[in-house]
């Protein structure tokens, strides 16, 4: 079953959008949190390094949404 008709959102742009930017922050605050643990309880920084970018990349996503939703 699609989560839209779950949460009983509207099947529109805006509302996928919506959906798309919630996914991204999502992603975001995952990532922040494991940045860390990959550098301190791994010692593994290049794939601190490599979830960094992943960080930028996913808050550019997520700053271009917000500002489409204005």
């Amino acid at each position: 079953m699609n989560l839209y008709e779950l949460n009983e959102r509207k099947n529109n742009s805006k509302g996928f959008l919506e959906e798309l930017l919630g996914d991204h922050e999502s992603i975001i605050m995952n990532i922040r949190k494991n940045i860390n643990t990959f550098t301190n309880d791994y010692g593994d920084i290049g794939s601190s390094d490599f979830i960094t970018g992943l960080l930028g990349e996913h808050e550019k996503t997520a700053w271009m949404l917000r500002a489409h939703l204005k």
